[in-house]
């Protein structure tokens, strides 16, 4: 689907376009998102709460007096949320956007987000035509908010004219487009790879890294959103909400380099997040080893995957991998991406294992930096997707 995987915060202010906001949270659930909705205690007015949390199947906050907690869960909301979109926004939503003022949640998670934020007003023509209410929409565009315009149409307070909420179709395509699921990519082949290798040590045990797979399956996400043609190799089980073109499970080093040299033939792009094993057993024990002193296991280091597929490349294709360092990161980062003949190189810390958030550099082959400030993994994989196409072989 194609908001698979997407928080959206829906704002909803206090004008009687928010009776729609019902139908507008059911949309985007059946697209994939996964919505949280903040309320203006005036909105509370026009549209049920209970109806909101029962479709969105989260809690509603902002429509009940402010308490202490409230004050937490506007910080955490901002940092889930890979998009905020307020519809309706009224006048005086406008008015408290554009000065920054900040008395409700909604306004303090607006306040504390880096998402984008997309709005969608409703009201009276001549409330719309306003010189202040323009004035704050020049200066809301001005800072990068995004808008979806009022339509023309017969309003609620009987005049005919401009301030009518915009229609469904608009605002979520405009989401969509925000979201990178624009089909950028039609056509183009993106080929994943995610999770850790398993290196047998005997037939109960194995050497393997750390990995979730958060980064890779948000990776998938996004490519499918974007309409990509996705093929992932996998040592993990894909969730149910990815659906991607082809799916190769595999267990080991050997597994993975072999379902790699087949695929990547035809891809456009590699993205190559798996957590590969560095070493594995010279020799795999035929039974259990049995539980001893000083036990010494001799190891072998396996041949490097990326650098061998990155080798071969061809002109139109693009290979980027992830880069996991404890010291001197970006320094070694350029230097992998000279002498493994990279595109891309994302480098992140052991911090990033399992979370759903991380900070993150993105390193071209030119050793220019794009830095992410703590953020989604969704987020992430937007713009890293938006970053191939600043390299050289721009897909």
């Amino acid at each position: 689907m194609q908001l698979s995987g997407k928080t959206i915060i829906l704002g909803i202010s206090g004008g009687i376009a928010a009776y729609k906001s019902v139908q507008l949270v059911s949309d985007l659930k059946k697209l994939g998102a996964t919505v949280h909705v903040l309320m203006t205690r005036n909105s509370a007015q026009f549209v049920s709460p209970l109806s909101l949390e029962v479709i969105s199947e989260n809690k509603v906050f902002g429509h009940e007096p402010l308490k202490s907690q409230q004050e937490i869960d506007h910080i955490k909301l901002a940092e889930q949320a890979d998009l905020i979109l307020i519809a309706p926004a009224t006048a005086n939503c406008l008015a408290k956007l554009a000065n920054g003022i900040s008395d409700e949640m909604l306004y303090d998670t607006v306040l504390a987000t880096k998402a984008p934020v997309l709005v969608a007003p409703a009201m009276n023509t001549n409330m719309w035509q306003h010189a202040l209410t323009q004035e704050n929409y020049r200066k809301l565009k001005a800072i990068n908010y995004h808008f979806v315009d009022p339509a023309v149409g017969e309003l609620a307070c009987k005049t005919y004219g401009p301030g009518r909420l915009a229609e469904f179709e608009e605002i979520i395509n405009k989401v969509t487009e925000l979201l990178g699921g624009s089909g950028k990519l039609a056509g183009k082949k993106i080929l994943i790879s995610l999770g850790a290798t398993r290196e047998k040590i005997d037939p109960v045990r194995y050497l393997t890294n750390e990995s979730s797979g958060k980064m890779g399956f948000a990776l998938a996400r996004e490519a499918l959103n974007q309409a990509a043609q996705v093929t992932v190799v996998t040592t993990m089980a894909v969730p149910d909400d990815i659906n991607p073109d082809r799916v190769i499970h595999v267990e080991s080093h050997e597994e993975m380099q072999a379902a790699l040299r087949d695929e990547f033939k035809q891809a456009d792009v590699l993205i190559m997040v798996a957590a590969v094993a560095d070493y594995k057993p010279k020799a795999i024990a035929a039974q259990k080893i049995k539980t001893q002193q000083n036990l010494t296991v001799e190891f072998e280091q396996t041949t490097d995957i990326i650098a061998e597929l990155a080798a071969g490349k061809n002109d139109n294709q693009v290979v980027v991998a992830f880069s996991v360092e404890t010291e001197n990161a970006i320094e070694k980062a350029k230097d992998k991406i000279v002498r493994k003949n990279l595109d891309l190189i994302v480098v992140n810390s052991p911090a990033a294992f399992g979370a759903d958030q991380a900070e993150v550099v993105i390193v071209d082959a030119q050793g220019e930096l794009t830095r992410l400030a703590k953020s989604s993994k969704s987020m992430i994989a937007t713009k890293l997707l938006q970053c191939l196409r600043l390299n050289s072989h721009a897909v």
